[in-house]
Protein backbone atom coordinates (compact mmCIF):
# COMPACT_ATOMS: atom_id res chain seq x y z
CA UNK A 1 0.00 0.00 0.00
CA UNK A 2 2.93 2.58 1.07
CA UNK A 3 4.62 1.53 -2.22
CA UNK A 4 1.23 2.41 -4.43
CA UNK A 5 0.57 5.47 -2.50
CA UNK A 6 4.91 6.72 -3.16
CA UNK A 7 4.50 6.01 -6.64
CA UNK A 8 0.83 7.72 -6.95
CA UNK A 9 2.52 10.89 -5.13
CA UNK A 10 6.09 10.16 -8.24
CA UNK A 11 3.30 10.16 -11.01
CA UNK A 12 0.89 13.12 -10.42
CA UNK A 13 2.84 16.57 -10.44
CA UNK A 14 4.93 14.90 -13.80
CA UNK A 15 1.31 14.39 -15.23
CA UNK A 16 0.39 17.75 -14.35
CA UNK A 17 3.59 19.19 -15.26
CA UNK A 18 3.42 17.82 -18.92
CA UNK A 19 -0.63 19.00 -19.55
CA UNK A 20 0.69 22.73 -18.17
CA UNK A 21 3.34 22.35 -21.00
CA UNK A 22 1.46 21.36 -23.72
CA UNK A 23 -1.39 24.15 -22.85
CA UNK A 24 0.93 26.86 -22.76
CA UNK A 25 3.72 26.58 -24.90
CA UNK A 26 3.14 26.27 -28.84
CA UNK A 27 4.93 23.71 -30.68
CA UNK A 28 7.67 24.81 -32.91
CA UNK A 29 8.75 22.13 -35.63
CA UNK A 30 11.05 21.97 -37.73
CA UNK A 31 9.70 23.25 -41.43
CA UNK A 32 10.06 22.04 -45.21
CA UNK A 33 8.92 25.07 -47.69
CA UNK A 34 8.68 25.01 -51.15
CA UNK A 35 10.10 28.77 -52.92
CA UNK A 36 7.62 30.88 -52.00
CA UNK A 37 5.30 29.60 -50.05
CA UNK A 38 4.11 31.25 -46.57
CA UNK A 39 4.03 29.22 -43.19
CA UNK A 40 2.57 30.96 -39.64
CA UNK A 41 4.27 30.72 -36.79
CA UNK A 42 2.13 29.74 -33.58
CA UNK A 43 1.23 32.20 -31.54
CA UNK A 44 2.01 34.74 -34.51
CA UNK A 45 4.85 36.35 -36.11
CA UNK A 46 5.51 39.01 -33.62
CA UNK A 47 9.76 39.14 -32.17
CA UNK A 48 10.55 36.19 -34.59
CA UNK A 49 13.66 37.05 -36.74
CA UNK A 50 15.97 35.08 -39.12
CA UNK A 51 19.27 34.17 -38.95
CA UNK A 52 19.15 34.70 -42.92
CA UNK A 53 16.49 37.00 -44.78
CA UNK A 54 18.00 36.12 -48.38
CA UNK A 55 16.35 31.94 -47.14
CA UNK A 56 13.62 32.84 -45.35
CA UNK A 57 11.96 35.98 -44.62
CA UNK A 58 9.91 36.98 -41.39
CA UNK A 59 6.90 39.66 -41.77
CA UNK A 60 3.30 39.85 -40.21
CA UNK A 61 1.79 37.07 -42.70
CA UNK A 62 4.50 34.61 -41.04
CA UNK A 63 7.63 32.98 -42.71
CA UNK A 64 7.98 33.13 -46.66
CA UNK A 65 10.72 30.70 -48.30
CA UNK A 66 12.57 33.29 -50.21
CA UNK A 67 15.67 30.91 -51.78
CA UNK A 68 16.97 27.04 -51.55
CA UNK A 69 18.54 26.61 -48.52
CA UNK A 70 18.41 25.92 -45.02
CA UNK A 71 17.87 28.66 -41.68
CA UNK A 72 16.44 29.28 -38.23
CA UNK A 73 13.86 31.40 -37.74
CA UNK A 74 14.53 32.41 -33.65
CA UNK A 75 12.64 34.48 -31.11
CA UNK A 76 14.57 34.54 -27.75
CA UNK A 77 15.41 31.04 -27.10
CA UNK A 78 12.91 29.72 -29.21
CA UNK A 79 14.06 28.56 -32.60
CA UNK A 80 12.58 26.29 -35.66
CA UNK A 81 14.28 25.31 -38.46
CA UNK A 82 13.30 26.04 -41.62
CA UNK A 83 14.25 24.20 -45.09
CA UNK A 84 13.52 25.86 -48.70
CA UNK A 85 13.45 23.82 -51.42
CA UNK A 86 12.98 24.16 -55.19
CA UNK A 87 9.89 24.12 -57.68
CA UNK A 88 12.30 23.52 -60.43
CA UNK A 89 14.68 20.67 -61.42
CA UNK A 90 15.37 22.38 -65.10
CA UNK A 91 19.40 20.52 -64.86
CA UNK A 92 21.16 19.24 -63.12
CA UNK A 93 24.25 21.56 -61.39
CA UNK A 94 28.17 20.39 -61.44
CA UNK A 95 30.09 19.43 -58.63
CA UNK A 96 30.52 22.25 -56.75
CA UNK A 97 33.19 21.50 -53.84
CA UNK A 98 35.81 23.65 -54.95
CA UNK A 99 39.49 22.80 -54.33
CA UNK A 100 38.09 19.24 -54.88
CA UNK A 101 40.99 17.38 -56.65
CA UNK A 102 40.82 16.07 -59.92
CA UNK A 103 40.06 12.58 -58.81
CA UNK A 104 37.33 13.43 -56.62
CA UNK A 105 35.54 15.20 -59.80
CA UNK A 106 36.50 12.10 -61.67
CA UNK A 107 34.54 9.77 -58.88
CA UNK A 108 31.37 12.22 -58.73
CA UNK A 109 31.00 12.59 -62.38
CA UNK A 110 31.70 8.41 -62.84
CA UNK A 111 27.93 7.95 -64.67
CA UNK A 112 29.15 10.75 -67.30
CA UNK A 113 31.38 9.85 -70.18
CA UNK A 114 34.73 12.06 -70.46
CA UNK A 115 34.46 13.69 -73.51
CA UNK A 116 38.34 15.07 -73.37
CA UNK A 117 40.35 15.95 -70.56
CA UNK A 118 43.87 17.88 -70.37
CA UNK A 119 45.69 19.12 -68.00
CA UNK A 120 44.02 21.64 -66.19
CA UNK A 121 40.26 20.57 -67.21
CA UNK A 122 37.87 17.69 -67.53
CA UNK A 123 34.95 18.07 -70.12
CA UNK A 124 32.01 15.42 -69.62
CA UNK A 125 28.94 15.11 -72.21
CA UNK A 126 26.28 15.66 -69.98
CA UNK A 127 22.76 14.60 -70.09
CA UNK A 128 19.53 16.45 -71.74
CA UNK A 129 18.98 19.37 -71.57
CA UNK A 130 22.97 19.63 -70.50
CA UNK A 131 25.23 19.10 -73.36
CA UNK A 132 28.83 19.55 -71.14
CA UNK A 133 29.83 20.13 -67.92
CA UNK A 134 33.41 21.46 -67.42
CA UNK A 135 35.60 21.70 -64.98
CA UNK A 136 38.56 23.65 -64.27
CA UNK A 137 41.49 23.01 -62.22
CA UNK A 138 44.17 25.64 -60.40
CA UNK A 139 46.99 24.37 -58.34
CA UNK A 140 45.31 20.97 -58.50
CA UNK A 141 42.52 21.96 -57.19
CA UNK A 142 39.06 22.77 -59.42
CA UNK A 143 37.96 26.47 -59.00
CA UNK A 144 35.46 26.33 -61.40
CA UNK A 145 32.86 24.42 -62.80
CA UNK A 146 30.38 25.01 -65.87
CA UNK A 147 27.12 23.55 -66.99
CA UNK A 148 26.68 24.36 -71.22
CA UNK A 149 23.17 23.84 -72.37
CA UNK A 150 21.34 24.84 -75.59
CA UNK A 151 19.00 27.59 -75.25
CA UNK A 152 16.67 26.03 -77.50
CA UNK A 153 16.80 23.06 -75.05
CA UNK A 154 15.00 24.87 -72.35
CA UNK A 155 12.48 27.80 -71.61
CA UNK A 156 14.04 31.12 -71.01
CA UNK A 157 11.50 31.57 -67.79
CA UNK A 158 12.25 28.37 -66.85
CA UNK A 159 15.39 29.02 -67.06
CA UNK A 160 15.80 31.91 -64.96
CA UNK A 161 13.53 30.58 -62.80
CA UNK A 162 15.27 27.56 -61.89
CA UNK A 163 18.34 29.98 -60.81
CA UNK A 164 16.10 32.92 -59.02
CA UNK A 165 14.72 29.92 -56.89
CA UNK A 166 18.49 29.23 -56.03
CA UNK A 167 20.17 32.33 -55.97
CA UNK A 168 20.41 36.17 -55.52
CA UNK A 169 20.41 38.36 -58.52
CA UNK A 170 23.28 40.60 -58.77
CA UNK A 171 24.01 42.42 -61.90
CA UNK A 172 24.64 42.09 -65.28
CA UNK A 173 27.13 43.04 -68.19
CA UNK A 174 25.53 44.15 -71.12
CA UNK A 175 28.61 44.24 -73.49
CA UNK A 176 29.31 40.17 -72.27
CA UNK A 177 26.02 39.36 -72.33
CA UNK A 178 25.87 37.67 -68.76
CA UNK A 179 24.34 37.91 -65.64
CA UNK A 180 25.47 37.92 -62.19
CA UNK A 181 23.73 35.91 -58.96
CA UNK A 182 25.51 34.91 -56.02
CA UNK A 183 23.91 32.07 -53.08
CA UNK A 184 22.09 33.31 -50.48
CA UNK A 185 24.59 32.09 -47.75
CA UNK A 186 27.34 34.55 -49.48
CA UNK A 187 29.25 30.78 -50.49
CA UNK A 188 28.79 30.61 -54.28
CA UNK A 189 28.88 32.74 -57.33
CA UNK A 190 27.31 31.91 -60.58
CA UNK A 191 27.32 33.69 -63.72
CA UNK A 192 24.58 32.71 -66.76
CA UNK A 193 26.90 33.41 -69.66
CA UNK A 194 25.15 33.40 -73.53
CA UNK A 195 27.90 32.28 -76.02
CA UNK A 196 27.52 30.86 -79.43
CA UNK A 197 28.37 26.68 -79.93
CA UNK A 198 28.46 24.61 -82.98
CA UNK A 199 26.46 27.90 -84.64
CA UNK A 200 23.81 27.64 -82.04
CA UNK A 201 23.16 29.82 -78.82
CA UNK A 202 24.25 28.27 -75.50
CA UNK A 203 24.13 28.79 -72.00
CA UNK A 204 27.22 28.64 -70.08
CA UNK A 205 26.12 28.89 -65.98
CA UNK A 206 29.10 28.93 -64.74
CA UNK A 207 30.01 28.45 -60.76
CA UNK A 208 32.75 29.47 -58.34
CA UNK A 209 33.49 29.95 -54.96
CA UNK A 210 33.07 33.52 -53.31
CA UNK A 211 35.79 34.51 -51.06
CA UNK A 212 35.04 38.26 -50.91
CA UNK A 213 34.39 39.52 -47.33
CA UNK A 214 31.61 41.46 -48.18
CA UNK A 215 28.51 41.12 -49.85
CA UNK A 216 28.02 44.63 -50.66
CA UNK A 217 27.15 44.39 -54.92
CA UNK A 218 30.29 46.36 -56.09
CA UNK A 219 32.30 44.11 -53.72
CA UNK A 220 30.71 40.86 -54.89
CA UNK A 221 30.86 42.06 -58.94
CA UNK A 222 34.75 42.85 -58.35
CA UNK A 223 35.29 39.38 -56.94
CA UNK A 224 33.42 37.84 -59.47
CA UNK A 225 35.05 39.16 -62.45
CA UNK A 226 38.50 38.78 -61.10
CA UNK A 227 37.63 34.78 -60.03
CA UNK A 228 35.42 33.86 -63.26
CA UNK A 229 36.21 35.88 -66.85
CA UNK A 230 33.51 35.11 -69.40
CA UNK A 231 34.93 34.27 -72.58
CA UNK A 232 34.10 37.44 -74.93
CA UNK A 233 30.95 36.57 -77.16
CA UNK A 234 30.37 37.20 -80.48
CA UNK A 235 27.14 39.77 -80.53
CA UNK A 236 25.38 37.99 -83.61
CA UNK A 237 21.10 38.39 -83.86
CA UNK A 238 20.57 35.25 -82.19
CA UNK A 239 22.78 35.99 -78.89
CA UNK A 240 20.83 39.55 -79.14
CA UNK A 241 17.43 38.40 -79.11
CA UNK A 242 18.00 35.65 -76.16
CA UNK A 243 19.58 38.18 -74.27
CA UNK A 244 16.67 40.96 -74.70
CA UNK A 245 14.86 38.12 -73.33
CA UNK A 246 16.58 36.98 -70.30
CA UNK A 247 16.40 40.85 -69.74
CA UNK A 248 12.50 40.52 -69.90
CA UNK A 249 11.98 37.63 -67.38
CA UNK A 250 15.28 38.66 -64.81
CA UNK A 251 14.00 40.83 -61.70
CA UNK A 252 16.50 43.97 -60.94
CA UNK A 253 19.23 43.83 -57.98
CA UNK A 254 18.09 42.56 -54.96
CA UNK A 255 18.52 45.71 -52.67
CA UNK A 256 18.90 43.67 -49.37
CA UNK A 257 22.78 42.38 -50.60
CA UNK A 258 23.52 45.96 -48.97
CA UNK A 259 22.26 44.73 -45.64
CA UNK A 260 24.04 40.60 -45.27
CA UNK A 261 27.40 41.00 -43.79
Amino acid sequence: MKKLLLLSLLILPLAFASCGSDDDEPNYQNQTLAVGSVYSIPGGSTGWTSDNELIASVSTNGVTAEHVGETYIRNGSKSFKVTVTPKYSTFKEPYMKFGSSMSSVKSFMSGYTLNKELDEALLYNGSFPVMYYLYTFKNSGMYLSSAIIKSSSVDTEEMVDFLNERYVYVTKDESKYYFAFISPDMKTMVILQLDTMDYQVVYEIIYAEYTGSSSAPAQTMKMMKKQIAPASTEANAEVKAEFSRLLDVIPEMNTELNNIK
